[in-house]
């Protein structure tokens, strides 16, 4: 049974390369390269160097500013003269005093662990320095209301908010 289903088999392959083979011959002889012919064999023609006018020839009429430089220079002045710059305001979180500055660095370094933007501030009052550890500077006063109750509910830590300089 084996021999039966083998034969139909060879005779398909054998009819699958007799066609591929006839394709390799023939297909080339039918084709004759019109279509790369028409690709790669152009004529281009190139124009001629067009004739320019020289700059003599070119006559240019000045143009009109809409407002001097100077006057509008004057008027940007007169603006800024009106308008006040009010100083930006900013805010830190004091969360800690240290008479030590070791202590106070320990903690700093603890918060900036915990992802907070912290730094120590130093004062002076009668000859004994005090380390201030802050968190900030914000611009936005309720960030740092937020951040005060979380600290004092999570951490135990009563902190107070105060003036950046």
């Amino acid at each position: 049974m084996l021999e039966n289903m083998e034969k139909p088999l060879q005779q398909r392959i054998v009819g699958a390369i007799v066609l591929v083979a006839l394709g390799v011959i023939l297909i080339p002889a039918l084709l004759d390269g019109s279509g790369y012919k028409s690709r790669h064999e152009r004529s281009i023609e190139i124009p001629e160097k067009p004739v320019l006018p020289t700059l003599e020839e070119v006559k240019v009429e000045p143009v009109a500013l809409a407002t001097p430089v100077d006057t509008r220079r004057e008027q940007v002045e007169e603006k800024k003269k009106i308008i006040p710059q009010a100083p930006i305001q900013s805010w830190a979180l004091q969360v800690g005093t240290f008479s030590q500055e070791e202590n106070a660095l320990a903690f700093r370094d603890t918060l900036r662990k915990e992802g907070y933007a912290s730094y120590v501030d130093t004062e002076s009052s009668d000859g004994k320095k005090s380390y201030r550890v802050r968190i900030g500077p914000e611009l936005e006063k309720d960030r740092l209301e937020k951040l005060r109750t979380k600290f004092k509910s999570e951490k135990n830590i009563n902190g107070f908010i105060v003036n950046h300089p």
